[in-house]
């Protein structure tokens, strides 16, 4: 299993229209896709140039962190990493004794997600892009 770069990063984000005025119209970034949890806007995925980079912009709807005096709070919600075989990685890690906090699936997006926490509690996403994956179409 090798790392092969950052997928992408994912923010909650309190206002959407001035994110993707942010991100889009000022730092030229393209909105790739936006999907929908439940019939609920969710997540819209803007792409980095031409690079197969991306940043995740969330709907925050209500604060899922667990303390309450953070509700106001927006920022990093998780780090992504590309890697070339999602499977192998699982087993590497599970070896190593670190807890897997959702198995290898395949996301909406059609491509390969698994994840885990770093030792300072940090969401990490690993992703395995598969001919589907939505990230990958023109």
């Amino acid at each position: 299993m090798t790392v092969i770069g950052i997928s992408h990063t994912g923010m909650s984000v309190k206002d959407m229209p001035a994110s993707l005025h942010f991100y889009v119209d000022l730092l030229g970034f393209t909105k790739k896709f936006a999907l929908d949890n439940d019939g609920k806007p969710w997540i819209n995925y803007l792409e980095i140039g031409n690079s197969h980079q991306f940043v995740e912009l969330f709907y925050n709807y209500t604060d899922k962190r667990a303390h309450p005096d953070l509700f106001d709070y927006y920022s990093m919600n998780h780090l992504s990493l590309q890697v070339d075989d999602i499977h192998a990685l699982e087993k590497q890690l599970t070896e190593a004794g670190v807890a897997i906090e959702h198995a290898p699936r395949l996301g909406r997006d059609h491509t390969w997600q698994m994840w885990v926490q770093d030792p300072d509690g940090n969401q990490i996403e690993f992703m395995e892009m598969t001919a589907d994956s939505m990230q990958m179409q023109d």
